[in-house]
């Protein structure tokens, strides 16, 4: 089932800035029945246009063995459902412009986005759950995170149809976390965790279904769900009981 739900994904990877581009992270579209589920939308025009060029109706196999069909006059066209890990401008600056049905955002990403993304009837503020059945079981939650205030998950899961978001544990599950494992960015000193939200994302990971996470700006080669808990557990048992945040090397 893993193997299989591999399948459905295409990525365009992270790119550094340089003279060509800014800073663009990673971007996911997962093919559904009825839809593209899209996670992040990059910075850069090769992000831009990697969104707004996903194909009308055709499977992720078909497009990579490049024997992808022309879309049918009568068939639907897929509509473009994204999700935004959280507000920092490496993973959302391109909203406008790009083409998209719906939007599920964090309260914190959408204080960031612009008027016209705001009053779109597809945008939805998410705050707690949300699970969506297209072929494949799609969940959008919030996950705690020192990093980015009101950062969002994306669960895909082509394996256990009936289960909680975080509930029932699916080897074929996988879980685009964004940048919500790393801690917050100082530019005036070290990187740190803040105490309380590491201790809330290790167990609201524990308690998440699926057994393999995507992290940003990594290679996609999702990740064991034991090791990145195990490189939390390890930053947070360097906790201080008089500091509310912990510095990392």
């Amino acid at each position: 089932m893993f193997r299989d739900l591999q399948s459905r994904i295409l990525h365009l990877p992270a790119s550094n800035p340089s003279e060509k581009g800014p800073l663009s992270a990673d971007v996911y579209a997962i093919r559904g029945e009825t839809a593209w589920w899209i996670f992040d939308v990059g910075a850069s025009d090769e992000a831009a246009d990697f969104v707004n060029n996903l194909p009308c109706d055709v499977s992720v196999g078909e497009l990579l063995e490049g024997t992808a069909p022309r879309l049918h006059q009568d068939a639907a066209p897929l509509k473009k459902n994204i999700v935004i890990s959280h507000f920092h401008r490496d993973h959302f600056f391109n909203l406008p412009r790009v083409h998209f049905d719906n939007l599920f955002v964090g309260r914190e990403t959408f204080r960031h986005c612009d008027e016209n993304i705001r009053a779109r009837s597809g945008t939805q503020v998410v705050e707690s759950p949300l699970q969506f059945e297209d072929g494949l079981k799609i969940c959008i939650e919030p996950i705690p995170s020192s990093h980015a205030k009101g950062s969002l998950m994306l669960t895909v899961d082509d394996d256990v149809p009936d289960c909680d978001c975080c509930g029932e544990q699916s080897r074929g599950a996988i879980a685009f976390l964004g940048d919500s494992t790393y801690p917050t960015v100082n530019h005036n000193g070290p990187d740190f965790y803040n105490v309380q939200l590491l201790y809330q994302q290790i167990q609201f990971l524990k308690g998440c279904s699926a057994q393999h996470f995507v992290m940003s700006h990594r290679r996609f080669s999702p990740r064991e769900k034991e090791t990145v808990l195990q490189l939390l557990e390890n930053f947070y048992a360097m906790r201080q009981s008089h500091k509310n945040v912990i510095e990392v090397p």
